[in-house]
């Protein structure tokens, strides 16, 4: 990809009502394409018929007559035909190749667009988009394709046959209609077959790669050889399938490569009787049987390019499917950059599939500049809360507005330069560290020294500068397509935070960043947000361990989906403190069993920094 490509070269479209779709407008811009493959098609299809007649010149004429100039004016008319015929065949497939890469140029951004910005998408769907567009647009390209241009033009060879004799014709028009009911009968007997085999292909390539990429956890709990055993399983069951579904295909090629034969002999026979009974010339006999075969290959073509065509077709409707789906808008107002107001009103969540809430009409109001601390045991939302918060997941229900404006209302490239987002996970990209921290703008712009200057700035605000310079190549360093991207989990999760620094960005989401550090990483961390506090920077950060709470502004406590508590952090947590000592002591004989102190109602970690809370579930 060149390094100077911008964004203009993605499609101006508006989410897709449902009428048409980025697919079907870049096969619409192939059209004319195709019109004339079709047309040279036609031309190539007419010249196949001149080593018919040519035959037929040479037994009626040049052989009765003995003549040798015929013979050699035949001969160069021949030649000529022939070389018009490459010609013309030679272009038809230029045309076809440009129709390919036309709609690689038309369609492929629309639907990269798709699959890395749709969220009505299932995960399985956008993995398989790209693959189904490869599918159809090597399809433009391949022999099923010229089997198809070729298939309308049998009935001039059944004319033709026609024209030397009745019975010739109505023998070509027969093997014709009997090849072409096998082909269809073929068809209809192994799409569904082919449509489900290919779904588990897919999938069991999809279970094989998460497999080879958790194969460090099976080797460890032991789990290796069940996983190699389920594998085995479900390749067995898939190659039943696959052999099931090639002998069924295979014994329809094999009965029309039988008739075919039979056919073009008896085609031969027929016309011998015909010229016994003075009824056609000689050449007339080999003629008929050159005629009938090249009405018969197209519709074996077709039979033996059945599974592609059906592939094809399914991969078209898949991806016409995909394409249908609501894509993101390129079109958004551009509104001014924002300064961080948060407002989140009655957003509702519900599990994949299911009518579980992951959270449940929460809403609130963060002003600009604050630094909030979701806080809450494990399930309680609060990733959940922070991907919706960042535009990364669409609510069921409510809406997230940014300075007044809706997510959906904002130019989401605009607004993604203004965001600091880090996951839960690292999802570092297999690129170099350097790529990964500037958000691969070295894609977009090219490498500059501000570009440089920023990344550096980047990773010396998440504390990482050295740890990168430590690394092999250091900011030249290629991550890999490993879980972790080849640096271990804290470096991992210090490059995700360098990344989310980039740009200075007025609004950050962090999801558990300390998950991975230790004391000393944790401190720069609070530095960190102490810095994005001064400059104004408005900050979401959950957290599990309390040393993080004395650098926020406010607390959020999420419990089951919904806010418990919301308020300032002196409300909500206060210094750590000795137990209070009981100021009389009760006869130890009729002492009751002493309650512990609230603040050790269960057993937690030492609180880090010297803070606890008030609420055993914050921690």
């Amino acid at each position: 990809m060149p390094a100077t490509m911008s964004t203009s070269r993605l499609p101006p479209e508006k989410p897709d009502s449902g009428a048409s779709n980025v697919l079907a407008t870049a096969v619409r811009a192939c059209r004319n394409h195709l019109l004339f493959a079709g047309v040279f098609s036609g031309l190539v299809n007419i010249l196949y018929l001149v080593p018919s007649i040519f035959m037929l010149q040479v037994y009626d004429r040049v052989v009765p007559t003995r003549g040798g100039a015929t013979l050699l004016l035949l001969t160069l008319i021949l030649v000529l035909s022939l070389i018009v015929f490459a010609a013309l065949d030679a272009v038809r497939m230029r045309l076809l190749l440009k129709a390919s890469l036309r709609l690689e140029r038309q369609a492929a951004p629309g639907i990269l667009l798709r699959i890395l910005g749709t969220d009505t998408a299932t995960t399985g769907q956008r993995a398989q988009a790209m693959r189904d567009f490869d599918t159809v647009r090597g399809t433009l390209t391949g022999p099923t394709i010229l089997a198809l241009f070729d298939a309308p033009w049998a009935p001039i060879y059944i004319l033709i046959a026609f024209l030397l004799h009745f019975w010739i014709g109505m023998l070509s028009l027969v093997s014709a209609l009997l090849l072409g009911g096998i082909a269809i009968a073929s068809d209809r007997m192994t799409a569904k077959a082919t449509r489900d085999t290919n779904a588990r292909a897919v999938l069991a390539n999809r279970e094989q790669d998460v497999s080879i990429q958790s194969s460090e956890v099976a080797r460890v709990l032991g789990m290796r050889n069940a996983l190699i055993t389920r594998h085995l399983l479900e390749r067995a069951e898939l190659v039943r399938r696959q052999s099931a579904l090639a002998g069924t295909s295979g014994r329809f090629l094999a009965v029309t490569k039988f008739l075919r034969l039979l056919l073009q002999s008896l085609a031969l026979a027929l016309g011998a009787l015909l010229a016994i009974r003075q009824d056609i010339s000689g050449g007339a006999i080999f003629a008929a049987s050159l005629l009938l075969g090249r009405a018969l290959q197209p519709v074996e073509q077709i039979l033996g390019a059945m599974k592609p065509l059906a592939a094809a077709r399914n991969a078209y409707r898949d991806l016409d499917a995909f394409c249908r789906l609501p894509g993101p808008s390129l079109t958004a107002t551009t509104l001014p950059a924002p300064i961080g107001r948060i407002a989140v009103s009655g957003v509702t969540v519900f599990a994949p599939g299911t009518e579980r809430a992951l959270l449940s009409d929460v809403g609130f109001t963060i002003e600009p500049g604050q630094i909030v601390a979701l806080v809450g045991p494990s399930g309680a939302g609060k990733s959940t809360l922070l991907r919706v918060l960042a535009g990364a997941l669409v609510p069921d229900k409510g809406e997230v507005r940014i300075d007044g404006a809706s997510l959906s209302d904002w130019n989401r490239e605009q607004l993604g330069r203004h965001i600091g987002y880090m996951p839960q996970t690292a999802s570092l990209f297999p690129t170099t560290v350097h790529t990964n921290i500037s958000r691969f703008q070295s894609v977009l712009q090219g490498e500059s020294a501000d570009l440089d200057a920023a990344v550096v700035a980047a990773a010396q605000a998440a504390g990482v500068h050295e740890t990168i310079l430590g690394l092999s190549n250091g900011y030249a360093t290629m991550l890999s397509m490993s879980e972790g991207g080849g640096v271990s989990a804290g470096q991992g999760q210090s490059i995700a935070l360098a990344r989310a620094l980039f740009g200075t960005p007025t609004i950050l989401f962090l999801d558990e960043p300390n998950a991975h550090l230790d004391s000393e990483g944790e401190k720069r961390l609070i530095a960190t947000l102490a810095a994005m506090r001064a400059r104004g920077a408005t900050v979401v950060v959950s957290t599990h361990r309390t040393g993080l709470l004395q650098a926020v502004d406010k607390v959020m406590v999420l419990r089951g989906g919904t806010v418990q508590l919301f308020d300032d952090r002196a409300k909500v947590v206060r210094p750590a403190g000795p137990a209070p000592i009981p100021t009389q002591a009760a006869p130890p004989q009729a002492a009751p069993p002493q309650a512990p102190p609230p603040q050790a109602a269960s057993p937690q970690p030492a609180p880090s920094h010297g803070v606890t809370t008030t609420l055993g579930a914050t921690r």
